[in-house]
């Protein structure tokens, strides 16, 4: 008996490890249009379709992946796997949404490489990015009817926070006064307990001049362990250690790798796997990715039981609620801001009010379709 009850188990954990695995996998393909897509994708398979979390506790999570380093949508689909999983499905949920990224940059860089130019995908991809700003559109409407519930004080904090991403202030420093302004507001007596997260990083040697695979680890171990906001900062931080520095890359290379980000699916810190590979092949490009992304694992740990105790703090409670509708509108500024960029002529408008009429007509379609009828219809419009 309890053998077969071991079994059981076995089988039922092999069975959740593979659900997360195919989702996960799937995520990474389609996860285009920056964290605003990303967020809109896994919302829709985590939350609406598997139904893994509730939307306020998917919430509470994208609130404090904005105010710790990483990637934030790496950490949200790890967090989202440790509920279904554990610690093991926390492992096969972060590496499966990166694998398809790492492998798509790792056959760009053997291309670039080899005839020196990126393969021409730009009729493909044309009509994704209108395609994501409809799925990002339909997902700030969903998350702020759960975050705000006719809240008067969240519905200001949203506004003000939309305010000040729209002028360009620091989203982590909005994400954390909106949810000290929504304690404070709701609990002035008592003091404001700090919800804050500490990463113990390791120590970064001096290391010696010229190129070795540890040092590629180490150079990428660091900025991931220490990496906040967009594409921008990521291109900073690559600049100073690998061409400035360095001198593996030139500067156009690291352009190519940081357009090679944002061609391909899933987070921009894919294109440390495109940089990995021009300086030292395959193995380059797997160490850089490794070394990327392996500190948002430690962090996501830490970021589950942080969450699982302040989600039972009546007081922390408040916090988080602040977080998450300023995080609403951190994501409606940049889905405005796609909407901006990618429709600016009939043929994306086209594609973005089909895909959101769909959406509206059928609540549970895929994403993976949504994404399917933006790339094909936009490849058929271009060939009017």
């Amino acid at each position: 008996m309890q053998l077969k009850n071991i079994e059981e188990h076995t089988e039922t954990t092999a069975k959740k490890l593979g659900q997360i695995a195919g989702s996960c996998l799937k995520l990474g393909t389609i996860g285009f249009g920056g964290i605003a897509g990303m967020v809109a994708t896994i919302e829709n398979e985590m939350v609406i379709k598997r139904k893994w979390i509730d939307r306020q506790h998917f919430m509470d999570v994208l609130s404090a992946s904005y105010i710790i380093p990483g990637p934030n949508a790496v950490e949200v689909v790890m967090h989202c796997g440790k509920e279904r999983g554990g610690r093991l499905g926390l492992v096969v949920a972060g590496l499966c949404y990166i694998f398809p990224a790492m492998v798509l940059c790792l056959v760009f860089g053997y291309f670039y490489q080899r005839y020196h130019a990126l393969p021409n995908v730009q009729h493909f991809i044309f009509g994704i990015r209108p395609a994501t700003t409809a799925l990002v559109i339909g997902t700030v409407f969903r998350l702020s009817v759960t975050v705000i519930k006719n809240n008067v004080v969240l519905i200001f904090l949203c506004l003000l926070a939309f305010t000040g991403a729209l002028y360009g202030l620091n989203e982590v420093l909005l994400i954390i006064g909106a949810g000290a302004l929504n304690y404070l507001a709701r609990a002035v007596r008592g003091k404001l307990p700090l919800f804050t997260g500490t990463l113990i990083a390791p120590p970064f040697l001096q290391i010696i001049s010229g190129f070795s695979a540890h040092k590629l680890f180490l150079i990428f171990l660091k900025i991931g362990a220490v990496l906040y906001g967009s594409g921008y900062v990521l291109f900073a931080y690559m600049d100073e250690a690998l061409v400035r520095n360095n001198q593996w890359l030139s500067h156009q290379q690291l352009t190519d790798a940081i357009a090679v980000g944002q061609i391909t699916p899933g987070p921009i810190l894919s294109s440390a796997t495109f940089a990995g590979y021009l300086i030292n092949g395959t193995a380059g490009g797997v160490l850089a990715t490794a070394g990327i992304f392996l500190p948002s694992f430690f962090i996501s740990f830490f970021l589950h039981k942080v969450l699982s105790a302040a989600r039972k703090s009546q007081k922390l409670r408040l916090f988080l609620d602040g977080l998450s509708a300023a995080s609403v509108s951190i994501i409606a500024v940049v889905g405005l801001h796609l909407f901006q960029s990618g429709v600016q002529d009939w043929h994306e408008a086209v594609i973005l009010t089909v895909c959101f009429a769909l959406m509206l007509i059928w609540k549970k379609l895929s994403t993976v379709i949504i994404i399917l009828i933006g790339s094909v219809g936009g490849f058929l419009l271009l060939q009017l």
